[in-house]
């Protein structure tokens, strides 16, 4: 399938989410095609996902070699104690989806959260 045609762009939602959580790995950037069909992709990124409906929910699939996309968790550790890098120990969670196929899976330590 030929993605690089495609026009992607992160919608409002997305980008006021990336500005007040700047240690966030996956936002999305967002696509369709000429026949209605939905891409999806880390803003960017060179992997494409094609985003197929299934009721109220949907999946998502590579748009190069038709592997359904993964999830991977990624922790960011919350730096809020009362010396530079230190903490409660807490995590923020975050799921970042990847291609089994054709991307590495993203590392399980996220970058740390900082409230000074």
């Amino acid at each position: 399938m030929e993605t690089g045609k495609l026009e992607f762009k992160v919608n409002d939602e997305w980008e006021k989410f990336s500005k007040e959580n700047s240690w966030a790995v996956f936002i999305p950037e967002f696509a369709k095609d000429e026949q209605g069909n939905r891409f999806m992709r880390r803003k960017g990124s060179s992997f494409v996902y094609r985003v197929i409906p299934e009721g109220d929910d949907y999946k998502c699939i590579c748009a190069n070699c038709d592997s359904e996309i993964m999830s991977a968790t990624i922790a960011h550790s919350i730096w809020d104690g009362l010396f530079p890098c230190s903490g409660s120990g807490q995590c923020e969670y975050e799921y970042v989806p990847y291609c089994p196929k054709c991307e590495q899976i993203p590392d399980f330590r996220g970058s740390p959260i900082q409230f000074h």
